[in-house]
């Protein structure tokens, strides 16, 4: 028995294990999360564990970070002063089996006529996310078109949208956690982990103008959370980020569009279509109640998709 499976064989012990991540999260202790997490993939050997261990942290990339930057010093009006960056699942997937599903980016940059970010400290900023009314900020985006892409995630976010253990009920008092329920939350909480961590090394790398904070967490993905990037150090130079995109051979069509591309190989040699062809989307990603991240996140479309 895994040592998870007992932890996890009642709730006060699955929420205890969470909210110590939890709290690695919102204090944007991701080195210490990532080894946390980590050790506990070393003694698990399942395809899930496989799929954490192959997603390094270079593997996943946020596209088109220079174009945020650059619409957030271009912007007319009052001053952006803080940004919500969020990853999501396209809905009704269910049909889209035996494909690759990469999450795609939804972004909001705000001013303080929504919040007032420019006096908000971090911990302002995660304690606004935990209301239960929802942060003050939510819907009140301004009105810019900007599309980031994630990549990368393909092969994970895959098997955890199709994932056949998804929830675990303990009504019987059981003994221990079913293994294919502990690889789910963990495959969830490694997800999470490399967003962030891509939001963090493109923060590192560019910046943004006024150092101002960026809110990331996820909509209708499990584990529901938010941290709060942020630096002393300006933006990157103009010159400087022109050089950046030369160097990614970045090119427009590489972020204006919002969905993910799907690629056409298998996750792992043939296996992929047979391995997810009886199972079901994974239904945290479109509950029926929206979840708090959902409320804070906006999840629009483009332009040309509303219409």
């Amino acid at each position: 028995m895994h040592r998870l499976q007992e932890l996890f064989a009642t709730g006060e012990g699955e929420q205890g294990f969470n909210q110590q991540l939890h709290a690695l999260f919102e204090a944007t202790q991701l080195d210490t999360a990532e080894a946390l997490l980590a050790a506990e993939l070393e003694t698990m050997d399942s395809e899930m564990a496989r799929l954490c261990r192959e997603l390094s942290r270079d593997a996943v990339v946020l596209i088109g970070w220079e174009h945020l930057v650059e619409a957030i010093e271009l912007h007319e009006g009052d001053p952006v002063t803080g940004v919500t960056l969020a990853i999501a699942n396209e809905l009704d997937l269910a049909f889209e089996k035996g494909k690759l599903h990469e999450p795609y980016v939804t972004i909001g940059l705000h001013t303080d006529e929504a919040y007032a970010f420019s006096a908000a400290t971090p911990a302002d900023l995660i304690a606004e996310c935990k209301a239960a009314e929802g942060a003050a900020w939510a819907g009140r985006e301004e009105d810019i078109e900007l599309y980031l892409e994630a990549t990368g995630f393909g092969p994970l976010n895959t098997a955890l949208l199709f994932h056949k253990q998804r929830h675990f009920f303990r009504d019987d008092a059981p003994a221990e956690a079913p293994m294919r329920y502990v690889d789910y939350v963990i495959g969830c909480w490694w997800r999470a982990l490399r967003f962030q961590q891509a939001v963090a090394a493109e923060y590192a790398r560019l910046g943004l103008p006024g150092a101002i904070p960026v809110v990331a967490g996820m909509v209708d993905m499990r584990p529901e959370l938010a941290s709060v990037h942020t630096s002393a150090a300006p933006a990157a130079s103009a010159a400087r980020r022109a050089e950046a995109v030369e160097m990614g051979e970045i090119s427009a069509a590489d972020f204006i569009q919002r969905k993910p591309l799907e690629e056409e190989e298998e996750l792992s040699g043939t296996g992929l279509r047979r391995r997810f062809a009886g199972s079901e989307p994974e239904v945290e990603e479109v509950p029926e109640k929206q979840g708090l991240l959902r409320r804070l996140f906006r999840r629009g479309r483009p332009l040309d998709e509303a219409a």
